[in-house]
């Protein structure tokens, strides 16, 4: 019962209990900020999809590999009938056509041609007796074909791999150290080349009969300086800086630093003093033996770099000047030294002469 008042009116007595009752229910629940009831059963069917697809994969079997090349020879078959007809033949040509496909797609396994293999399986495959390959015969031969096509193309490179492994260990035996490289003839260019790598000039040991080293640069087109004939010359009485001078504008009309000739001091059994003796500013000797300061201004990158080089200084005039500032040395441009003294003496007679320390020594023998 509500209290009355007689002061309150009549009229508002039923908003006031109205009032009353609302106060007195409890609040209303607002949204949930959780998922629906609709999302909780989706992201249950979602979850129950995934684990059915996965069990599905699971049971289901492995593709059978004998099966999708039997697929691959009905595809490759069709591709040689012009009308589709799977019902029809191949000849000759067009099974040799397979087989130069497959040559292709193994990198060339059986060489430019293999017409040695193409006559072997159209034999197999028994196109030899009849001149002609059904469907049928070809889907029987196709997978054995090409398994062994794979296996034999993965022996090729496994062989080709363990080939490369063993020159690599050859060639870190032969070339990793500092001492004296024990090379063939025929591997004087590849000994040259590993010594630049390393940033030495190759002194070549050259005790072969008739001085072969020398011979095969001689025919190499290779820019020759006599060191024995400047020692003679000097003895006659011609100036150092004559001798000199001399063998810088030999050097110089020879166009070997344009064009990337080698240029050989050839010591013979002398010990001639590059260190000393015979080296200027003008014709920089020690620099020129020295790979790393020819290194510095080879190639089209290294140009600049000629401009502060001791090589500069060998130009006579300023269009020689512009000429070394214009194009550096060519990349291929390389010094060596050959040496008739043996393995056992060339330190004791060279130790003083030539700049050792710079140098690759290297013995080459005959075949």
């Amino acid at each position: 019962a509500l209290p009355t008042d007689r002061n309150i009116p009549p009229s508002i007595v039923p908003t006031i209990a109205s009032l009353v009752v609302a106060l007195a229910m409890p609040p209303k629940r607002g949204a949930s900020s959780g998922p629906s009831a609709k999302d909780r059963q989706s992201s249950r069917g979602a979850a129950k999809g995934k684990a059915k697809a996965k069990a599905k994969a699971a049971a289901a079997p492995a593709p059978d590999p004998r099966a999708e090349l039997e697929q691959e020879a009905v595809h490759i078959f069709e591709k040689q009938q012009p009308d589709g007809d799977l019902k029809g033949v191949i000849k000759l040509a067009q099974f040799a056509e397979v087989i130069r496909s497959m040559n292709i797609r193994k990198c060339m396994l059986w060489g430019d041609d293999p017409v040695h293999i193409i006559k072997r399986e159209w034999s197999k495959v028994g196109g030899a007796a009849s001149r002609e390959v059904s469907l049928e015969q070809f889907k029987a031969w196709w997978p054995d074909f090409a398994e062994a096509a794979s296996a034999e193309a993965a022996e090729k490179a496994a062989a080709e791999e363990a080939s490369k492994l063993q020159e690599a260990q050859e060639k870190e035996a032969k070339y990793g150290h500092d001492g004296v490289w024990q090379i063939k003839i025929k591997e004087l260019l590849e000994a040259v080349e590993e010594a630049r790598k390393k940033g030495k000039t190759p002194l070549i040991i050259d005790n072969t009969p008739g001085f072969r080293a020398e011979t095969f640069f001689q025919y190499r087109d290779t820019h020759i300086i006599e060191c024995k004939k400047m020692i003679v010359d000097k003895a006659k009485g011609t100036s150092v800086e004559d001798i000199l001078e001399e063998e810088r504008r030999r050097l110089w009309d020879s166009r070997s630093f344009k064009f990337g000739k080698a240029v050989m001091f050839r010591l013979a059994n002398t010990a001639c003093d590059l260190n000393g003796m015979f080296n200027s500013e003008s014709f920089p000797v020690t620099a020129l033996l020295d790979a790393t300061e020819v290194q510095k201004v080879s190639g089209s990158e290294n140009v600049p770099n000629m401009k502060t080089s001791p090589f500069i200084k060998m130009a006579s005039d300023r269009d020689e000047a512009l000429e070394l500032e214009a194009n550096g040395f060519h990349e291929a441009f390389n010094v060596l030294v050959v040496t008739q003294f043996t393995e056992e003496d060339y330190v004791e007679f060279l130790k003083d002469q030539i700049p050792l320390h710079l140098m690759q020594p290297m013995k080459p023998s005959v075949d």
